[in-house]
């Protein structure tokens, strides 16, 4: 099997792999939501879930904010 066909079964979200991998990041997230939420005392429960959502959405803003700056393509109309 090519790269380019291993590839394509991950990132087309028509496949099964894909499947399985948007279900394992998910998991992931999930599970570091939960054990930050478990505590016995609720005022830093809610601290701890507040600062590693926070870190969760600042790393996705800035890696798809670099990935939009690496290979984004503006349209570009052509004089008819």
């Amino acid at each position: 099997m090519q790269i380019s066909a291993i590839l394509h079964a991950i990132f087309d979200i028509t496949t099964m792999p894909s499947l399985l991998l948007r279900a394992g990041i998910w998991l992931v997230i999930a599970t570091v939501i939960i054990m930050s939420t478990d505590s016995s005392n609720p005022d830093k429960a809610s601290m701890a879930i507040k600062r590693n959502v926070g870190t969760l959405l600042l790393f996705l803003m800035l890696s798809g904010g670099l990935f939009y700056f690496l290979f984004g393509m503006t349209p570009v109309m052509a004089n008819n």
